[in-house]
């Protein structure tokens, strides 16, 4: 009995294939890691979306929505994560990485080029883009009526000229 208990999987089992993961995702692309709490979050280098989160129970890997299922049956095992998200995950268990490694690098080098370029911006009709433009101009007009009027200057003590006059029209020396 040495205080050990063998029987719990943490996702220490998978650590070398997602170090071999992420060693070969860095030499193929340019990417920012970051650690989050127990899970490490690769993006495309300078950019704010995650395209690969590695964490104790496996990979999740961004995908184009109309991508989603073909990556996820490439891969035995994994599966789509919101499959309505303009950018759904593909997840895949700790335990098949080193099943379907190629398949996941492959992937997880498309997610970081996919993701380099943003959140996916949903084409618009060119009335959309008329009407969209209506709403901005109406806001630029609401924010320039809030604000405060300009006070007018308050009038100076005509004997001293140097204070200005108190609301009830007197100098606050009160020397004057």
């Amino acid at each position: 009995m040495d205080g050990y208990d063998t029987d719990i999987d943490d996702g220490v089992g998978a650590a070398p294939s997602v170090a071999r993961l992420l060693l070969e995702l860095r030499a193929n692309t340019s990417v920012d890691v970051k650690p989050a709490g127990r899970s490490i979050q690769i993006r495309p280098q300078g950019a704010r979306n995650i395209a690969v989160n590695i964490h104790p129970g496996g990979v999740d890997i961004a995908v184009a929505r109309n991508q989603a299922d073909e990556v996820a049956g490439g891969i035995f095992g994994a599966t789509v994560i919101d499959p309505d998200d303009p950018v759904p995950f593909v997840s895949v268990d700790g335990s098949l990485i080193d099943a379907n490694y190629d398949a996941i690098l492959a992937a997880a080098v498309q997610a970081v080029e996919l993701r380099k370029s943003g959140p996916p911006k949903a084409p618009r009709a060119a009335a959309t883009r008329t009407t969209a433009a209506k709403p901005a101009k109406a806001a630029k007009a609401t924010t320039r009526s809030t604000r405060p009027a300009p006070r007018p200057d308050q009038p100076i003590c005509p004997r001293c000229k140097q204070y200005e006059l108190l609301a009830s029209g007197e100098c606050p020396s009160g020397y004057c």
